[in-house]
């Protein structure tokens, strides 16, 4: 992929270009942006800004965690998005130094909009910091979420309509534990992010102004209200686990109080089949001709007393 280039001359106008060579000396700030970075393009990150090697190697190999990180000459910041296929983070990686930034990742920012009519929107015939640009794509980052963060809260809240009907709790619990499963993965993206924000907004070095310091305080505020829906989510899906567990447990617990009343019921009844079933020559009863149903009568009798017995005792 091309290195596309947007740099601002003495006019403050935005101008882009994909050749390096392209740019002119008076430019008063240059962005530029690799994305998907060819080995030889990634190469200029060392020879042509002199970036640390190991940033470096954290930029083209790795996804870091977000963090930022003040060098002598530069500022490197590492920024996540959340990759829509799989909730995954998606690393951006920001480089500032003077009046350049640098920015690499690895697909295009398609979820962050047009970067540029921000800029432009936010910094209208003004001259911008590599600061200003990273604040303006820290923002739109953190806005981003949103989308996973209401959806994964619309998916909460619907659980109820979804699962009146159901003859079955286990499509219920698949999208609990489907559910669950993404709040997890968002979390992994988040939670990191909430605490680079907490970070930097005291970091002098990069905040310089009231108009910075306003933003990142929106930014926080944004990433706050996430993680607030994010833990009620979480919460809401686990008092529905929970409430499946005592479900379970007391249809279970109901399963084996009949069972054990039905074997309590069997008990005489298998003692009198038993006796009665030894076969031995001197048994009075098997010569007598009604002594068949006495014991049918007698193994009814005893059933009954014992239902009535349960029954009473609110057993059942």
């Amino acid at each position: 992929m091309p290195i596309f280039i947007h740099y601002q001359t003495a006019s403050k106008e935005w101008e882009q270009t994909e050749n390096t060579n392209a740019v002119p000396d008076d430019a008063l700030f240059i962005w530029y942006d690799f994305i998907n970075a060819t080995s030889e393009e990634s190469e200029l990150l060392a020879s042509k800004f002199h970036f640390n090697t190991l940033a470096i190697e954290d930029t083209i190999k790795t996804v870091s965690r977000p963090k930022f990180k003040e060098y002598q000459e530069y500022q490197f910041l590492v920024l996540h998005l959340i990759n829509p296929k799989d909730y995954r983070a998606q690393a951006i990686n920001l480089f500032m130094k003077d009046n350049i930034l640098v920015t690499y990742h690895q697909d295009r920012l398609k979820k962050l909009g047009n970067i540029e009519k921000a800029i432009q929107r936010r910094y209208p015939s003004q001259l911008v910091t590599p600061a200003d640009i990273a604040f303006i794509i820290l923002d739109l980052i953190v806005d981003s979420y949103f989308e996973y963060v209401y959806h994964i809260e619309d998916e909460v809240f619907s659980f109820e309509d979804r699962h009146v009907n159901d003859a079955t709790d286990n499509k219920l619990m698949e999208d609990v534990f489907q559910i669950r499963s993404l709040i997890i993965k968002l979390k992994r993206v988040t939670v990191p992010m909430q605490e680079l924000i907490q970070h930097v907004k005291d970091e002098t070095s990069f905040i310089k102004t009231k108009k910075q310091k306003m933003y990142i305080h929106h930014i926080e505020d944004h990433i706050i209200k996430q993680m607030h829906i994010i833990k009620s989510a979480q919460e809401m899906t686990g008092d529905i686990r929970d409430n499946y567990d005592s479900l379970n447990s007391y249809r279970l617990n109901n399963v084996m109080k009949i069972l054990t009343l039905v074997s309590v019921i069997f008990l005489p009844l298998t003692l009198i089949t038993g006796i009665y079933g030894m076969n031995f020559r001197n048994m009075p009863e098997l010569q007598w001709d009604f002594g068949y149903f006495a014991v049918l009568a007698v193994m009814l009798f005893i059933s009954v007393i014992l239902i009535i017995y349960f029954k009473f005792k609110k057993w059942f």
